[in-house]
């Protein structure tokens, strides 16, 4: 999936503007808070119905409007053609697809895949589970039909169940939502298969931006191994007084984790700052690269600031990957001269300086 020509209106600092997308490279160059970051985050909000940056609307609405409107053509790998349109004020969100209503963000994440990279992709490493629980879920949600499914079960489950346990319920109201949580199963067979695929396209990218490093990708399902005979609802039953008293589930796939080793050590031990930064894209470009062999058609991806603590040779090493990857991208940088462009068959440059945008 590729954008072909994006409207903005009332976004941010962001002027209102057409944009004319390159099927390929789109670099986004200006000084800082010139707009570059907010371009940035009005694709992803295309494609999530959410920030990267903030969880409070007002702040994306332009000062003096009464909402922001994102209107994106997008086109197939076979040349079917889609629109996009969402609207945001204080209150709520609209959104439709080929001018038709639709309450469905799930639908938009589907029609609209992008994956982002930005200074704060080191959390993917350095924070709890939750970041690597949902970078293994949206790869399985485009992946595998089964999974969301499974995942709105569990989820619906865990949180009766939670509920229960915090009133004082009796045993026999919990354990009955403890049936309900029967989709941990899937869960669990999905996301250990991802982590395993993962690992396996991870080997190619490694060999490109960290050379001499081996990376291993150890799965951990969210309870015990041992022992091999007690299936999940026998932990949940065995738990269940300790859940009383913390008034939660204390295990179960949304405790679920994978972790990064780089010759048996964790990467913060094993590896310097600009070391991990190119482990993190070479993560993200893998889990593009997994997104194009289950559903047979690029992602977008957004990078911002790419140039951070990489030097010229690295610099090279990551484009010449993304440009064999051949998805859409969408680059920022502060100067031109940082990345070079000539490695994609088609390229656009776009200034921006405050909030207005210029294509060469």
């Amino acid at each position: 999936m590729r954008i072909v020509t994006l409207d903005i209106a009332g976004f941010r600092n962001l002027r209102r503007w057409r944009m004319e997308c390159s099927s390929g490279l789109n670099l986004l160059i200006g000084p800082n808070a010139s707009g570059k970051t907010s371009l940035l985050e009005a694709l992803y909000f295309l494609g999530r119905g959410r920030s990267f940056r903030t969880r409070q609307p007002r702040e994306l609405i332009q000062i003096d409007a009464p909402f922001f409107r994102l209107v994106a053509i997008l086109q197939t790998g076979d040349g079917q053609q889609t629109s996009i349109g969402l609207e945001r004020n204080t209150r709520e969100l609209t959104a439709h697809i080929d001018g038709v209503p639709t309450h469905s963000l799930a639908e938009l994440v589907r029609r609209t895949p992008v994956l982002l990279l930005n200074p704060d992709s080191h959390r993917l490493l350095e924070d709890g589970p939750q970041q690597r629980r949902r970078f293994m879920d949206w790869g399985l949600f485009h992946a595998e039909p089964e999974f969301f499914g499974a995942w709105r079960r569990y989820s619906a489950a865990l949180r009766h169940r939670n509920a229960a346990l915090r009133s004082g319920a009796t045993n026999r109201v919990v354990d009955a939502w403890d049936s309900e949580l029967a989709a941990a199963a899937i869960l669990d067979r999905l996301r250990g298969t991802f982590c395993e695929a993962l690992q396996g396209v991870l080997r190619r990218f490694i060999e490109e931006t960290l050379v001499g490093v081996a990376v291993q990708v150890d799965y951990r399902r969210g309870w015990p191994l041992e022992p091999p005979e007690r299936d999940f609802s026998g932990w949940l039953r065995a738990g269940r007084d300790q859940d009383r008293q913390q008034g939660y589930t204390r295990l179960g796939p949304h405790r679920a984790d994978f972790m990064m080793r780089i010759d048996g050590r964790p990467p913060s031990e094993a590896l310097s700052r600009g070391q991990q930064k190119l482990l993190v894209i070479a993560l993200v470009l893998a889990q593009a690269e997994l997104y194009r062999h289950h559903v047979g058609d690029a992602c977008m991806l957004l990078i911002d600031d790419l140039p951070a603590e990489l030097d010229l040779d690295n610099r090279v090493r990551v484009m010449r990957a993304l440009a064999a990857l051949d998805t859409q991208s969408f680059i920022t940088a502060i100067e031109p001269g940082l990345l070079d462009a000539t490695l994609w068959r088609e390229a656009r440059t776009f200034h921006l300086l405050r909030g207005e945008l210029a294509a060469n």
